[in-house]
């Protein structure tokens, strides 16, 4: 993948990390994929109601959206009660933030589960626990998250907000009979993604990588996302998006590391 510093990356970050990011991205060598995903067999399109709504991009309405790490085309299935559920910030300025959950009931409406859970954006990955936040799903049901950053308290309609389908799955005994014989880590990300269990597979690859980052194994599991697009117009939108997401993880990266001073 070839990748290159986008014109909104000079409103979100100053020029000395534009500079690094210019040197930096030419010397990225893409790594082999290390997990494959592969939808389930009986997958089912996403409803209406994922579709995000807001200005493109960040709170100042410019470059990459607030974007669900989670399948597109597809509805995302996990075998967990409570899975860890993850996006991506694209604003470097803190703003209130709200996660929301939603069943869908017998006619496909969806109805909220628990209250709102209030928090802070922070850039780059962001993830939630449900186990944490005292919220269980059922086997069986098909749910709606969605995450909002609350852009300006006096005007809604610039709220950024991404949504995403998710059902939950019973373990297949052959699955478990394998994932008995691993260790957590990287063959549990495998096999996971290989049964076509989206939020399991990225939750532990999450697991792998360093804090509010995303790691190999989850940019791969995105990568595959890409080859799932309905038609070529579709993939090379969603091939832009992770290319800028990558991109302004560096800077991120590069944003954290430039003032920490080694201890004597």
């Amino acid at each position: 993948m070839k990748y290159s510093c986008y014109p909104f990356l000079v409103q979100s970050f100053n020029r000395q990390l534009l500079r690094i990011c210019l040197l930096s991205l030419s010397l990225v060598v893409t790594p082999t994929a290390l997990a494959e995903y592969v939808p389930p067999p009986d997958q089912k399109p996403p409803s209406d109601y994922t579709t995000s709504s807001g200005p493109r991009g960040g709170c100042e309405g410019d470059g990459i959206p607030l974007t669900a790490l989670a399948p597109k085309t597809h509805v995302g299935a996990t075998l967990s009660t409570h899975p860890t559920l993850a996006w991506f910030v694209p604003d470097s300025t803190i703003k209130p933030m709200e996660f929301r959950l939603y069943e869908y009931d017998a006619q496909g409406k969806p109805k909220p589960v628990g209250q709102p859970i209030q928090l802070e954006s922070s850039p780059g990955i962001m993830m939630l626990s449900l186990a944490r936040e005292q919220l269980e799903l059922t086997v069986g049901k098909t749910y709606l998250w969605q995450v909002t950053i609350l852009c300006d308290s006096d005007n809604d309609s610039s709220d950024l907000i991404a949504r995403a389908d998710m059902q939950v799955v019973q373990m297949p005994l052959a699955l478990e009979e394998k994932l008995a014989q691993v260790k957590p880590g990287l063959a549990t990300v495998e096999l996971y993604a290989s049964a076509g269990f989206w939020y399991d597979a990225m939750g532990e690859a999450l697991q792998l990588a360093p804090p509010w980052q995303l790691g190999e194994d989850a940019v791969s599991l995105l990568r595959d996302l890409v080859n799932f697009a309905p038609n070529q117009t579709r993939r090379e939108f969603y091939r832009a998006e992770l290319e800028l997401i990558e991109n302004t993880m560096l800077i991120l990266r590069a944003d954290k590391n430039c003032c920490i001073t080694p201890k004597d």
